[in-house]
């Protein structure tokens, strides 16, 4: 009698146990998601004064995780970044240089709000140069030779994180610390003179 009175608890405690929902992220601290956007961006610095912007695509990855309080917490990113810059050129100067990044900002967040709608996301973003180009005239014709730039890039973020239900807008403005210009092309108009070329970016990304 005794073993069959064991039994039906323990048939009954398991039935228990599987009726429980299962706690895939137990605290509700971490997101993991998908970023899509667009972004402005152009080479300031002393080398080529004539700068303007270009418009480049831009997307990845991303996790975010809060702190015990709710209030902080931090979002790293892996992304990559259609960038660069044009510019205005005269006597067959060079007009534009496009580049693609690989990505990896690591944001801190504060929480404006107790909602968590509204965020201030801050940090630094290492970048690492895939692909150049250079290009001559208004039509953009390619020069054979790849621009001589720095491949690492070392950049101060700050921006802006509005969530709209099952989607974010977030806007960024990024500026590379490190000049990027390592000798760019010989035999080019403008000469190259060793002065500073930095990545200057503005982001506007959904995140899902």
């Amino acid at each position: 009698m005794l073993q069959a009175q064991d039994g039906e608890n323990t048939d009954s405690t398991l039935e228990e146990d599987e009726s429980r929902p299962a706690k895939v992220l137990p605290d509700d601290k971490y997101k993991l998601g998908i970023k899509l956007g667009c972004q402005f961006s152009t080479l300031t610095g002393e080398e080529n004064s004539n700068n303007t912007s270009n418009f480049g695509l831009n997307g990845g990855v991303y996790i975010r995780r809060k702190f015990k309080s709710e209030k902080l917490g931090y979002q790293i990113e892996l992304n990559g970044s259609f960038r660069g810059s044009n510019f205005t050129p005269k006597d067959n100067e060079y007009s534009a240089i496009r580049l693609f990044y690989l990505d990896m900002p690591l944001l801190c967040f504060i929480n404006l709000t107790k909602d968590e709608n509204h965020k201030i996301l801050f940090g630094p973003q290492f970048s690492y140069l895939l692909t150049s180009s250079i290009y001559k005239g208004q039509f953009l014709d390619r020069y054979d030779s790849i621009p001589n730039l720095n491949k690492l890039d070392l950049l101060a973020s700050v921006g802006y994180h509005f969530r709209m239900g099952h989607v974010s807008l977030q806007t960024m403005l990024k500026y590379g610390f490190i000049s990027i210009n390592n000798g760019i092309l010989q035999g080019i108009k403008p000469t190259n003179t060793g002065k500073s070329m930095n990545n200057f970016i503005f982001e506007l990304n959904f995140l899902f």
